[in-house]
């Protein structure tokens, strides 16, 4: 019994909960979490082609939740920096006589990220006269991506009398700037006034994600300490101790012994194959287990996550900015499914698919190699395989994923290439299409060179 704060007595959690129970406890409280807040952060660069030279107040950034609420934060900037050399009615915002407080051009909105993500955020330019207010809007979740910047040009709209502050016209034709014009051209040009500006969206990563980072960082500072210690260690061995060059000496007798012996092993094992079959199995198993483990301490190293960060690092941003890349790394909404994940990352081509058909087809059948034992993989590979079929063809095929679930779980019905077929069903049609179209044309081909050949002959004939 160990004291908490308040001096009582409290019990000893740790002697009282098995392994198992406490990490459900530790992984449920991780998804649990609350999560922080995400941060929406504007910078109002200018305002470009007003309708006229009066200098307006401010700009106003308020936000609308997806559900029609008022947002609670309205912020704003101060006036305008300075007035635009090469254009008339424009001005600049911000600067580097911006100082105080209420004359900063950034705008910062705080609020639950999964709120943020699915707001409508109004920028609206203020006037002393209320009715000259011009105003924007910016769905962020069709405008953005967390930790992404976007530079932005809004058009803005007069604000309608009948609507709420901040509000925007929707049925109004957008007002346009007769007087704006570029200094040095010296024309009249019509022009909608716009807003440019910097927009960022900020947020933290989901309350698994963040433990998996965290861990992962954990294990590169144990490896990078380890490998600091004992890669100099290791490299000094040969001059440190001679003796052990003598290793090298049976070398080459034994790796001739073993070249000679390959087709003798070779014969064996092709002769005996069903009986080795299990063992070969379980070696290949091993091996690959140790080759994973490998792989895995190399690419924590300093070296391996230098090459490893130069090939994913392309992939990785790219999935980052899809939605189902948003939702799973970021709380911006519910988690996606495991279809849709696996969707996100599965090939979309023709040959792409028919790889992956293929080899799903290929695991699923391979419970043949080991008779009974292999049905009971099938138990394991049956719902994965029923998402990998869902994600490649649930647009052409809807029901084939449960197809190749039953196909699966039923015994000695593995034979069926249920992924194989939604890829048939899906390109097949365009295949034998344009195999009839290159047949036409082949055919078109042979007649046109046939009634030349014979036009030919004709008028030689005739001479």
């Amino acid at each position: 019994m160990a004291p908490n704060a308040a001096g009582t007595a409290t019990p000893n959690s740790s002697s009282s909960m098995d392994p198992l129970t406490a990490t459900t406890k530790m992984a449920k409280a991780i998804m649990s979490a609350p999560t922080g807040n995400g941060k929406l952060i504007a910078t109002i660069l200018s305002a470009y082609d007003l309708p006229d030279g009066s200098v307006p107040e401010s700009v106003i950034m308020t936000y609308r939740e997806s559900n029609g609420r008022n947002g609670y934060n309205e912020i704003s900037t101060g006036p305008p920096a300075a007035k635009h050399k090469d254009h008339a009615n424009s001005f600049k915002f911000g600067g580097p006589t911006s100082t105080a407080a209420g004359d900063t051009n950034q705008l910062t909105i705080s609020a639950p990220l999964p709120v943020l993500f699915e707001s409508t955020v109004t920028f609206t330019l203020k006037y002393a006269d209320p009715s000259k207010n011009l105003s924007s809007t910016c769905t962020i979740h069709k405008t953005l991506r967390v930790n992404d910047t976007q530079w932005l040009i809004l058009n803005l709209d007069p604000v309608s009398s009948n609507s709420g502050e901040g509000g925007s016209s929707s049925s109004r034709t957008p007002m346009k700037s007769s007087a704006s014009r570029i200094s040095s051209t010296g024309s009249s040009m019509d022009q909608q006034p716009t807003l440019r500006l910097k927009l960022r969206l900020e947020g933290p990563y989901r309350p698994e994600i963040a433990a998996v980072i965290n861990l992962m960082n954990g294990w590169f500072h144990a490896v990078d300490i380890v490998s600091d210690n004992t890669v100099g260690f290791v490299s000094d061995i040969p001059k440190n101790v001679p003796a052990v060059k003598l290793l090298l000496v049976p070398t080459v007798p034994l790796a001739t012994l073993a070249i000679g012996g390959l087709p003798i092993l070779g014969g064996i094992l092709i002769i005996g194959i069903p009986f080795f079959l299990p063992i070969i199995l379980i070696v290949l198993t091993v091996a690959l287990s140790l080759g994973a483990i490998g792989s895995g301490v190399f690419f924590s190293t300093r070296e391996g996550r230098t090459r490893i960060q130069h090939v994913a690092e392309p992939s990785y941003q790219t999935f980052l900015m899809t939605k189902t890349g948003q939702r799973i790394i970021y709380d911006v909404g519910p988690r996606p499914s495991p279809q849709s994940l696996a969707h996100a990352v599965l090939p979309t081509d023709m040959i792409g698919k028919l790889i992956v058909s293929l080899i799903v087809d290929a695991i699923g059948s391979a419970s043949y190699l080991i008779p009974l034992a292999g049905e009971g993989f099938d138990l394991t590979w049956a719902p994965i395989s029923m998402i990998l079929v869902g994600a490649m063809y649930d647009d052409v095929m809807p029901n084939l994923k449960y197809v190749a679930l039953i196909e699966e779980l039923l015994p000695f019905t593995d034979f069926i290439p249920s992924a194989t077929l939604g890829w048939v069903k899906e390109f097949a049609p365009n295949i034998i299409d344009e195999a009839k179209g290159r047949m036409g044309d082949a055919k078109r081909a042979s007649r046109r060179e046939r009634d030349a050949l014979a036009n030919l002959h004709l008028s030689s004939s005739r001479q």
